[in-house]
């Protein structure tokens, strides 16, 4: 008998599971895209001739009977629709979901996603085991050493939190494909529409009625996200305050905030409401809200371009709820100083007549959910993922079953002229046995060794960490070059140096030394030499600081 190697049996068994995926699985081309938030958003959409919207619907949740109000709700959708795929792609609330920029030393593939969870470990309010996570690959810096840092946008959630909305979408007949969220669906939105192709970075202002973010897009990726602490709530909320009017004192009621807040927006031009009370008043009673919400966008722009140094944004695009606050846009580009623009659907898109175009505006970051959504960060739970796989299996196994009792049945006819065959496939299957059993038992050797070089890698004390640590606790006017470390004695120092212009470079340095002691980092921490030096034109101390870890 012809000898097989365990390469060419491995390979041979790739090729045909990856044959059998082809047949037996189908592209999908119709979904449902769920959001599930302050409010339930569905959406039926078809991309196979382009993108098109089917039907849509946008209904508020109350904590009352929740879960039970959902699982009504797309139920009706599907009924009133007839809708007959079952395919769904869930996009969270974002309460409990956390989305951070790090950057780390390269690894291999392997040991990424690990590396992840160490670094983001401290984010949680939960075990980190108990986190599905995900990630993005924003860019890979090559240092003057010869070593790689990469930067990488992560996103993870409580896995108990999304399992439960993915269960949600199961008891309504639903098959969940992904579990991804808004800031990546524009990111999909940029990417097929040529009117954002743009080297310059572009921000996204999503406000809502509960919460808002600014998340900003560059080279088609999404490289930086921040919750900001402004709502169309609080906004409507400043308005309920009294005023003292030449008629008396003013409170406006509930349904006329709704409708300054709809109709009349952000007042830009000196007039009355209802004889009641003058837009300039209005204006003084929403600025509260409006100064905190330019603060914060010029606060993360700044962060942006001096942290990841992305460039300077020249372009804000306001989406969500905020679409239906009238000049909120021309009120912003006049405060920041740049071009702000409402986000609206991009013209020419197939929409079925009925579907309110305003609301649908507000709801774009989930129809670019639909694209290349095995692609992008998915934060669908692994046993999820593995059923699909089985469901594959499942049909594959049926044609395997018929075709095996055909082979029988044909077998069973040519019995006698066949006795020769069956003898080689016999040896050939104990031949595989074999294989397996090798494949089973170096599989096993591979996983003690990984356990191994993890256990000895937690041992080691995370450079990146201790680094990260000494820039936490430094304040603004220190400033570090280099730092060396002795793993052998648990020991090190620290140069860098302090800009002394109006400054006491020993008072920043003590305070320093007193934080690095409180930290239960580090102990033993000393100022090791201090000596003034004129750099470039600037005064500075240049210092060396020794330490121990505990």
């Amino acid at each position: 008998m012809k000898a097989v190697s365990i390469k060419q049996f491995i390979s041979s068994t790739k090729s045909q599971t990856i044959a059998l995926s082809r047949i037996f699985s189908k592209k999908v081309d119709s979904f449902l895209v769920i959001e599930i938030g302050s409010k339930l958003t569905i959406l039926s959409v078809s991309v196979k001739n382009g993108l098109k919207i089917n039907a849509f619907k946008s209904i508020p949740l109350l904590k009352e009977k929740r879960d039970e109000s959902i699982l009504a709700a797309i139920k009706d959708f599907i009924r009133e629709n007839k809708i007959e795929h079952k395919k769904a792609i869930l996009n969270p609330s974002l309460e409990s979901v956390v989305i951070k920029r790090i950057q780390i030393a390269a690894v291999p593939d392997s040991e990424l996603l690990d590396a992840i969870k160490w670094q983001i470990k401290d984010d949680f309010t939960f075990d980190i085991a108990n986190a599905v996570i995900d990630y993005s690959i924003i860019k890979k810096t090559a240092k003057e050493d010869g070593s790689r840092l990469l930067d990488i946008i992560c996103i993870a959630a409580k896995d108990e939190d999304i399992k439960q909305q993915i269960l949600l979408l199961k008891n309504a007949g639903l098959d969940c494909l992904a579990v991804n969220i808004a800031p990546f669906g524009y990111l999909k939105i940029f990417e097929q529409d040529i009117k954002f192709k743009s080297a310059a970075p572009v921000a996204v202002l999503n406000i809502d009625n509960s919460g808002s973010y600014l998340s900003i897009y560059k080279n088609n990726k999404l490289e930086f996200y921040r919750e900001l602490p402004v709502s169309v709530d609080k906004l409507r909320d400043s308005l309920k305050g009294i005023l003292a009017t030449e008629t008396g004192k003013v409170e406006l009621s509930s349904q006329e905030i709704d409708e300054i807040l709809s109709n009349t927006g952000i007042p830009l031009e000196n007039s009355v409401y209802k004889n009641k009370i003058n837009f300039i008043q209005i204006l003084s009673l929403m600025r509260p809200v409006l100064e905190r919400l330019i603060i914060e966008i010029k606060r993360s722009l700044s962060y942006y371009d001096t942290e990841y140094s992305g460039g300077m944004v020249d372009k804000v695009l306001i989406a969500g709820g905020a679409l239906r606050i009238p000049n909120l846009d021309k009120f912003l580009a006049k405060e920041l100083g740049f071009d702000v623009e409402n986000l609206f659907l991009s013209e020419g898109m197939a929409i079925s007549s009925g579907v309110n175009k305003l609301e649908l505006s507000e709801n774009y970051a989930n129809l670019g959910l639909v694209f290349d959504y095995e692609r992008e960060a998915n934060l669908l739970p692994f046993e999820f993922r593995s059923q699909r796989i089985e469901n594959v299996e499942k049909v594959s196994l049926r044609w395997i079953v018929f075709l095996a009792i055909l082979l029988l049945a044909m077998s069973f006819i040519f019995t006698k002229a066949r006795i020769g065959i069956l003898s080689r496939s016999l040896n050939n299957a104990k031949f595989h046995l074999g294989a397996l059993s090798l494949v089973k038992e170096i599989s096993g050797n591979l996983s003690v060794l990984d356990n191994f070089i993890s256990g000895i890698k937690r041992t080691q004390a995370p450079v990146d960490i201790i680094l990260k640590k000494l820039s936490n606790l430094a304040g603004r006017e220190l400033f570090f070059s280099q730092l060396s470390m002795d793993s052998e004695h648990m020991s090190g120092s620290v140069n860098g140096f302090v800009r002394t212009i109006n400054q006491n470079p020993d008072a920043i340095l003590t305070e320093f030394i007193s934080a690095m002691k409180s930290s239960g980092y580090f102990r033993d921490a000393s100022i090791s030499r201090v000596s003034k030096e004129n750099k470039e034109g600037n005064d500075i101390a240049v210092f060396n600081i020794k330490f121990k870890l505990n």
